[in-house]
């Protein structure tokens, strides 16, 4: 009883097999995939396969989330309306998705910060001065963490750090947790550092998403936050297509990978596959009210 609480089934890696990945899904123990938008028109097609091709799967449930990621924001300073009326409007749009998704779209997200600016793969023209850019993103995270308070939604929470100068940077984990509050989140394909975790560890109502980047052998970091959290904040993900386990680099990664990530925090937890899948399943359900 697996559950991928991150995943993007939408993407055009998955159309020529989209019934062979997910029966491997199945295969490999997976009971529930949550379907993570990223944008208006994705958070739309996220519903619409949950609606549709993911819908009467047998031993398999779909949800999906509505969001916007920290990336778009830059797609903001190309509109010709206002920053704050452009974002108010997909915010609205948002809400449209969630009110046509018939108890099926469970979270606000993926939404968050992403201080790693020398990477935007949508934007990677942009000359918005660091700052600025900065100051958007957390405009338009806020503008969804309201809407997960209005909707009584959990945030799926988005966040990266540019540790290329210092390795010790926190910026946005630091800002992330302060704009969350108590509002319940997944932090999705966690990247804290130990000051990070320790802080995560006094919000109890903040779950950790462990992604495959934590079977990646530089990644002892993760490895040692993993031990370091109690398995009622703990949650499994694979971020599919993207960042597969380090047994599958350099190819598609998809929900049945899922069953690597959870063998990892077997064995970092001493404990049976089994007990792993129970609890963070637990953990998925009680936060989502499945």
């Amino acid at each position: 009883m697996l559950i991928d609480t991150h995943a993007h089934l939408y993407w055009e890696d998955y159309k020529k097999d989209f019934d062979e990945v997910i029966q491997r899904s199945i295969d490999a123990g997976v009971t529930t995939i949550i379907n993570v938008g990223v944008d208006v028109e994705l958070s739309k097609k996220a519903l619409q396969q949950v609606q549709g091709k993911l819908a009467n799967i047998p031993g398999l449930s779909a949800y999906s989330t509505i969001g916007i990621h920290p990336h778009e924001a830059l797609r903001y300073t190309q509109d010709k309306l206002d920053v704050d009326v452009s974002i108010h409007q997909d915010i609205e749009k948002l809400e449209e998705i969630y009110q046509n998704g018939t108890g099926k779209v469970v979270a606000v997200g993926e939404c968050g910060l992403d201080y790693y600016l020398d990477r935007n793969d949508i934007y990677p023209d942009t000359t918005l001065p660091p700052e600025k850019t900065k100051e958007l993103q957390r405009k338009l995270f806020q503008a969804q963490i309201d809407l997960a308070k209005k909707l009584n939604l959990p945030l799926i929470v988005h966040c990266r750090d540019d540790r290329s100068q210092n390795p010790e940077n926190s910026e946005a984990w630091n800002e992330v947790l302060e704009l969350i509050g108590n509002h319940p989140a997944i932090l999705h394909c966690y990247s804290g550092l130990e000051k990070t975790t320790q802080k995560v560890l006094e919000m109890p109502n903040i779950l950790v998403s462990f992604a495959a980047t934590i079977t990646y052998p530089k990644n002892e970091y993760l490895r040692e936050a993993a031990k370091l959290l109690p398995f009622s904040k703990i949650v499994l993900e694979t971020d599919c297509p993207f960042l597969p386990p380090q047994s599958k680099r350099g190819q598609r990664n998809e929900p049945a990978n899922i069953l690597e990530i959870a063998k990892i925090i077997a064995d970092l937890k001493g404990l049976p596959l089994k007990e792993v899948a129970a609890r963070t399943t637990e953990n998925v359900k009680r936060l989502f009210a499945f």
